[in-house]
């Protein structure tokens, strides 16, 4: 019998590829209707509209679909509101230099951040004009490249700092405790969707 690497052994490995398998083919029929885009009107200063109106529609479905999970956790909170809305927004920075975080090459991206997260983070560049290279670095660092666009474009320092952590360890991030809870929040629907 063969024996596997342990990375193909673990069970959690295998759902998360599962669930990024399925994300990726939801994010090809990914569609927003008129409503929401005035729904997402209403929940952002005009500037962040702006940013979430560049965002693929993919993104845009999977933003509100973080949106609509954490209001039906009973959250009402409008930071996070424009954060769920924001929080993948610093990936338009690789749209920005040319290499397109398209569900092409996100499910690729994610897969090997599972699998092999090490070889990854050697490929990542910050240098926009080595293409993919810098799609990597983008990916990585979208959280903070988010933040700073939202605060660019008027969002709340609260938000700009949940954009920012969304991808952390709520845990291990020193905050007080509506902080906490609200990061807690949108991870919660950033993972589901």
């Amino acid at each position: 019998m063969r024996a596997y690497p342990s990375v193909f052994r673990s069970p959690i490995r295998w759902r998360r590829a599962q669930y990024r398998v399925r994300q990726f083919w939801q994010g090809l029929a990914a569609r927003v209707s008129p409503e929401e885009h005035d729904l997402v009107a209403a929940a952002l200063p005009p500037a962040a509209l702006g940013i979430f109106t560049r965002m693929p529609v993919d993104a845009q479905r999977h933003s509100l679909n973080v949106l609509y999970a954490v209001r039906q956790a009973g959250i009402v909170d409008a930071d996070l509101d424009a954060a769920a809305l924001l929080h993948d927004a610093g990936k338009l920075a690789a749209d920005e230099a040319g290499v397109r975080l398209s569900p092409w090459l996100r499910g690729p991206l994610v897969l090997l951040e599972a699998w092999a997260p090490a070889i990854l983070r050697r490929a990542a560049h910050a240098n926009p004009t080595l293409g993919w290279r810098y799609a990597v670095y983008v990916h990585f660092e979208h959280p903070r490249l988010g933040a700073e666009q939202a605060r660019r474009a008027g969002c709340s320092e609260l938000t700009c700092w949940l954009i920012e952590h969304h991808q952390g360890v709520a845990a291990s991030v020193p905050c007080a405790e509506r902080e906490r809870l609200l990061l807690e929040a949108l991870q919660r629907a950033d993972d589901a969707y």
